[in-house]
């Protein structure tokens, strides 16, 4: 598993068949696709991982 230093999801296998899905694992109750959602919108997996993000460099866009 994978921190992400661009938007703070850990890699925990979820794809897009099951984005929906909450597995309450490292990414405690969030699923992928409100993961995916809050990125849109403030640039982090959650709006707590904020402090902890990054922009993205030109070869992770």
């Amino acid at each position: 598993m994978a921190l992400c230093p661009v938007c703070w999801w850990e890699d925990d296998g979820q794809e897009d068949d099951d984005a929906g899905d909450v597995r309450l694992t490292v990414n405690g109750e969030l699923s992928l696709r409100e993961a995916r959602q809050h990125y849109a919108v403030c640039g982090a997996a959650h709006p707590r991982f904020l402090p902890y993000v990054r922009k993205p460099q030109a070869s992770e866009q």
